[in-house]
């Protein structure tokens, strides 16, 4: 059943989109610079403007209605955000009604947190993870508590296909919680999806498919796992509850 739908203009660029607790849409357009809010009713307004940055990523949360935005300086283009160390790359929270309350750039003493915030998610905890893109092929999954303070940095090889992997490099290319706020990651060079606990130790591989990687992944209300494959195809991992 379609609960409501909306015409998507081509200089609004989407780069992701997700729904409120209110069952209504939220779309992230890097071209314009904006967060759009499409409601019950069909109508399409400007709930954030992120102008002179560009956002790349956005989630929600269903237990407080936050919304997490992760963007780029405009001045940033495509071809230079994994070899340009400069410019702002900022995750953002803000309230339902689009007030921003928290800002996150750097860790201690001022080093950068991301390079590319490329997906978002959070837990009923509050936490924060991001996949942080550094190039096309290589990642890390970035976890902050609600404050935006670095918990940890992931990036294990432990679960690639072979015994060498030296030349590996790990890429997440999706990311969620699971009903204990533990991470479920979508990697691409192993072709699984792996399970990471809270101290981020890998934990094991739920699925791999060794001929379609994984290319995201989502964990729907009874706990079932929704992983989206490069073959256009989508798998449904059954919750053990």
């Amino acid at each position: 059943e379609t609960l409501h739908s909306t015409d998507v203009e081509a200089d609004w660029q989407v780069a992701g989109i997700c729904v409120t607790r209110e069952e209504e849409l939220l779309i992230c357009c890097k071209g314009d610079q904006t967060i759009k809010k499409c409601t019950k009713d069909g109508s399409v307004v400007d709930l954030i403007n992120l102008a002179p940055l560009r956002p790349i990523s956005i989630s929600t949360s269903w237990s407080t209605g936050e919304i997490l935005v992760g963007a780029i300086d405009s001045s940033i283009s495509d071809d230079e955000a994994f070899s340009s160390g400069s410019g702002r790359r900022v995750v953002f929270k803000y309230t339902s009604s689009g007030e921003k309350t928290v800002e996150i750039q750097f860790e201690s003493l001022g080093v950068p947190l991301f390079t590319v915030p490329w997906k978002i998610q959070v837990g009923t905890n509050g936490d924060i993870a991001v996949c942080n893109m550094k190039s096309e092929r290589e990642g890390e999954v970035v976890l902050l508590d609600k404050y935006g303070r670095l918990k940890f940095r992931y990036n294990s090889k432990e679960s690639q296909i072979g015994d060498d992997v030296s030349e590996v490099k790990f890429c997440p290319v999706g990311l969620c919680f699971d009903d204990k706020n533990n991470l479920v990651v979508s990697e691409v060079h192993s072709y699984s999806v792996q399970l990471i606990d809270l101290n981020g130790k890998f934990k094991g591989t739920l699925y791999r498919n060794k001929r379609n990687p994984p290319t995201d992944i989502v964990r729907c209300s009874n706990g079932d796992l929704m992983v989206g494959c490069s073959s256009g195809k989508v798998h449904v991992l059954k919750s053990n509850e």
